[in-house]
């Protein structure tokens, strides 16, 4: 009889680990990249006057390829969906700013970021989410 309830409490705090790390990765990786669009955000506040540089339309990409690596990592661990949502907002971020339309840019960046902090909400390290 103890070895069963070694066993089962093994279970327990395995899924507890596996569940605090993946809140950790999860929650580490949209603050990143939250962190890269408040940094994108400055940048087009900057240069209003005319948005479509190299050094703005290049920033993007990069904070796209940079998502899109973490992003094959993220499918494993969480919607699909709301990961689509993300890349897409990136994708008119993006051609916003090749269009050098800086009020529909910045909205767009702004309704992504909110976006992206309000997401990780769903990750959070609770006993629902073990379950």
């Amino acid at each position: 009889m103890v070895k069963k309830w070694i066993v089962v409490i093994a279970i327990i705090l395995s899924l507890a680990v596996a569940c605090a790390l993946e809140y950790h990765f999860v929650n580490k990786e949209f603050e990143v990249l939250e962190g890269k669009l408040e940094t994108y955000k400055t940048m087009l506040e900057a240069t209003k006057d005319k948005i479509d540089t190299e050094e703005n339309i290049t920033y993007i990409d990069d904070i796209h390829d940079y998502w899109h690596g973490k992003n094959k990592v993220l499918k494993s661990l969480i919607w699909h969906s709301g990961l689509k949502d993300i890349e897409v907002g990136m994708a008119r971020i993006k051609t916003y700013v090749e269009e050098d339309n800086f009020t529909e840019a910045l909205t767009e960046l702004e309704s992504l970021t909110y976006y992206v902090s309000h997401y990780s909400d769903d990750f959070k390290f609770s006993l629902e989410n073990i379950l």
